[in-house]
């Protein structure tokens, strides 16, 4: 796997758990689940430029990892 691979499927997943935290935080509070999932999905598009932030360094640096 490859580092554009690496990125891709970091950024999958960083997607799927915005969505599935808007879906959950959705039917929780306001019982709308797909309401929520919008919301989740323009969170974790808003934040994916923060993904050093929040990401932990072992997964920086095998993203980075041209081996």
């Amino acid at each position: 796997m490859n580092c554009p691979d690496r990125v891709a499927l970091v950024g999958l997943c960083w997607f799927a758990l915005g969505t599935s935290l808007g879906i959950a935080v959705g039917s929780t509070l306001f019982g709308q689940p797909r309401t929520g999932a919008v919301y989740g999905f323009f969170l974790a598009f808003a934040t994916c430029l923060l993904w050093p932030l929040f990401l932990p360094n072992c997964v920086g640096d095998w993203m980075d990892d041209s081996a």
